[in-house]
């Protein structure tokens, strides 16, 4: 079942100030009973290293680096793994292609880092990105500051279903997999959930370019019926997800639904800041089809426009397009 975890890898960048993460990690590893891998994961050494770092005898090539990232990791899991089990691997090349090959080798079914941007809280780098438009379980992206537990968590559900007929499961599929991902993080954490979708019946930008006319009325009828049939479809979804725990205490509040008429790529992330969101569930791609390294337009903006920790999830059958055999 989507967010039920049960094989945790969570990746440093390098060997400072880890501490918080792993202990962040090993938190949601034990409230899931799952088990925890923590991979050191280095970017290789440029091929002029040898000459320009001739003086530093300890860097002379990847294999003594990688020798030594593997002593420094073995002694910090002995201290970590007092608090929570756990193993530890290192990697040297290309990070997110590793962690990648690592997620599908060992099958992992989270990885969990933290944002690699230093100068900025929001996701821009390049790996972090990779990942959520290409690691194919999901990947939970935490804030640089905010690391401890969650108050609020907002799954993003693009309910939606005027598609190709062939795509319609699948999406009903995803949708169903971010609310139960939120929906036992928001348990597991004892935080309140906060579902969010956004619909128009007209593209606010195609209106405010003057490309059609419309009818206000029809307009309005329109907005009427798209909004029932939306709070419907979320309303059916909760339910499937409350005969899922039907036979446990309730350990969270009813979530609070969000529908609201907008702009989907302005008004999920302005949504979820007003939810004052420490955590936001979302699909990482638009269309099914698409490959794998194209991150969905609304996801990429929403992502730029939020101060949170992130959780991206991809449909069912999604494939990386990293070569794992390399």
């Amino acid at each position: 079942m989507k967010g039920q975890f049960t094989n945790i890898l969570c990746v440093l960048h390098d060997t400072h100030g880890q501490d918080v993460l792993v202990e962040r990690a090993m938190q949601i590893a034990n409230k899931h009973n799952a088990s925890l891998t923590i991979m050191l994961a280095l970017e290789a050494l440029p091929p002029n290293a040898r000459m320009i770092m001739q003086s530093f005898e300890y860097l002379e090539s990847d294999s003594s680096l990688t020798q030594s990232a593997q002593s420094w990791l073995d002694e910090q899991i002995a201290v970590w793994s007092k608090q929570y089990p756990a193993k530890g691997i290192v990697s040297t090349g290309h990070r997110f292609i590793n962690i990648i090959r690592q997620v599908v080798s060992a099958g992992h079914d989270l990885v969990i880092k933290l944002n690699e941007n230093d100068v900025v809280s929001k996701i821009t780098g390049s790996d972090d990105r990779h990942l959520l438009r290409k690691c194919p379980c999901p990947v939970w992206i935490m804030h640089k500051v905010r690391t401890t537990s969650l108050q609020n968590v907002v799954a993003a559900v693009d309910v939606n279903y005027h598609y190709p007929q062939h795509e319609v499961a699948i999406r009903k599929q995803l949708a169903l997999d971010i609310l139960n991902t939120a929906w036992r993080v928001a348990e597991a954490e004892n935080a309140s959930l906060h579902v969010v979708h956004v619909y128009d019946a007209v593209p606010e930008n195609i209106l405010r370019q003057g490309f059609i006319s419309v009818d206000e009325d029809a307009v309005q009828h329109d907005l009427s019926k798209i909004k029932l049939e939306r709070e419907e479809e979320v309303n059916r979804l909760l339910g499937l997800i409350a005969l899922d725990h039907n036979d446990e205490a309730p350990t969270i509040a009813e979530p609070a639904v969000h529908l609201v008429r907008g702009y989907p790529r302005r008004d999920i992330a302005a949504t979820a800041n007003a939810c004052n969101a420490d955590l936001i569930v979302m699909g990482t791609l638009s269309r099914l089809g698409v490959p794998g390294y194209i991150m969905g337009g609304t996801a990429e903006e929403t992502i730029e426009q939020i101060d949170c920790a992130v959780v991206g999830l991809k449909p069912d059958g999604f494939v990386t397009p990293v070569d794992v055999d390399g």
